[in-house]
């Protein structure tokens, strides 16, 4: 690697994602752009897991490091390597805080955009919109997959939009609201159902970052009070996260079963071989006992929302209910460039169970395919996923629906790490 590199390992930990500082000794006169480019392509070359199929680039050829990588990205399998800021990545991992308006989208079949969930602190829930209200417009313009990025408009401070949206009940409604830092709360609906004798709880977990933790502990601690029977984990918008938050996760779903058990193991390229490593589940004061757990799943299940249930599939029970998950068994660095507000993000490890399972590029199958009904709110028994989830647990509420096969949502994210946050 370049000399210009610091090879110093910081204590934050992203998604699998342990930050490295790059330094660039000379304070001279340059372009810091085109430099950033160079330590781009020495990472690259040293770190990548597919750097021996980068292709040959001239570094100075490109505009900067968000450019480059789109060239040096091996396509297939890499759909995932990318360049952002160092205050992004650090503000949405550690505090979970991103600049939107604070919810997430799909379109169906049909072309029509719903919202598929809101945060607390978005200006919508003072509104009363949540799941279930579509988009018709944004600044006079409908809303389509191919112009969505275009006029939802920058993630930054201060961009306003005037949205119309159209309620459940059918009615319009028009406000404008302005982009501001988005506190994102990782679980976005937790009950505990009395069901035939059964107690089941149901959890919708949107992301692992550092506040998660706090967050799932209050659930699990409600569930084990409760001595719930089964275990219901909506992983259907979680686009992934720090490995050693999702570990926290898997152990209290593992339980005795796992605990001491190898929750993932680390493999690098032939490079770094020594710092091939494994994570083990661990004991956890509200760790649940459970002979079983169910996921819903979908598309935008991916990284870490996929490693916690590929690394519990050698030690219980494993269902999967909905579509098949993303395919990303792989986990990032991130490496910072202290010269400028740079941070890259390349795949650099590979993932794989106590099994030595992995290699899902694919995609994890499911066991009951289910569409994702967004017109219903989480929890609802006409929901399509959740009442499949429960008929599978073996208990029936009488009120589950074959939804239309145009309610088969395609939901939008932005690239790169607004990818991983998934939501607008």
């Amino acid at each position: 690697m370049n000399t210009s590199i610091l090879k110093k390992i910081l204590s934050i930990m992203f998604f699998g994602i342990a930050i490295y500082a790059l330094q660039n000794c000379k304070k001279e006169e340059t372009n810091w752009d085109k430099l950033a480019n160079k330590e781009l392509l020495s990472v690259m070359k040293d770190y990548y897991y597919w750097y021996d199929k980068l292709p040959t680039v001239d570094p100075n050829s490109y505009k900067d490091p968000s450019t480059l990588i789109e060239t040096l990205r091996v396509n297939p399998p890499d759909r995932w390597s990318y360049v952002t800021t160092k205050q992004e990545l650090e503000a949405y991992y550690n505090s979970g805080a991103y600049y939107g308006f604070g919810f997430g989208s799909s379109f169906d079949q049909n072309g029509k955009l719903w919202i598929i969930y809101v945060y607390k602190s978005s200006p919508f829930t003072e509104k009363g919109i949540n799941r279930g209200w579509q988009i018709s417009s944004i600044d006079g313009v409908t809303p389509t997959p191919e112009n969505y990025n275009q006029i939802i408009g920058e993630s930054a401070a201060g961009v306003s939009k005037t949205i119309v949206f159209i309620s459940p009940d059918g009615n319009s409604f028009t406000y404008t609201f302005t982009k501001f830092e988005v506190a994102v709360n990782s679980v976005l609906f937790d009950s505990v159902y009395t069901i035939s004798s059964k107690k089941i709880a149901y959890m919708v977990l949107n992301t692992f970052i550092t506040p998660t933790i706090r967050e799932v502990n209050t659930c699990f601690a409600k569930f084990k009070s409760e001595n719930v029977d089964e275990l219901i984990v909506d992983l259907r918008y979680n686009g992934g996260g720090s490995i050693s938050v999702s570990d926290t996760v898997a152990s209290l779903i593992g339980g005795n079963a796992a605990n001491g058990g190898v929750y993932t193991n680390y493999v690098y390229n032939d490079k770094h071989s020594d710092s091939n490593k494994s994570i083990f589940f661990r004991s956890l004061s509200n760790t649940l006992t459970l002979n079983r757990v169910v996921f819903i799943t979908d598309r935008g299940t991916a990284s870490a929302s996929e490693l916690v249930i590929n690394g519990l599939k050698p030690f219980m029970p494993v269902c999967l209910i909905g579509s098949k998950t993303h395919g990303k068994p792989v986990g990032m660095r991130s490496f910072t460039y202290n010269e400028v507000d740079w941070a890259f993000l390349p795949v650099c490890f590979s993932l794989k169970n106590a099994n030595n399972e992995g290699d899902y590029f694919d995609g994890l199958a499911v066991n009951v395919d289910a569409a994702d009904d967004v017109s219903k709110p989480f929890g609802d028994f006409r929901e399509a996923s959740f009442a499949a989830a429960l008929t599978y647990l073996g208990v029936s509420t009488g009120k589950g629906e074959m939804i239309k096969t145009s309610l088969r949502a395609k939901r939008m994210t932005g690239k790169g790490l607004y990818e991983e946050i998934g939501a607008w």
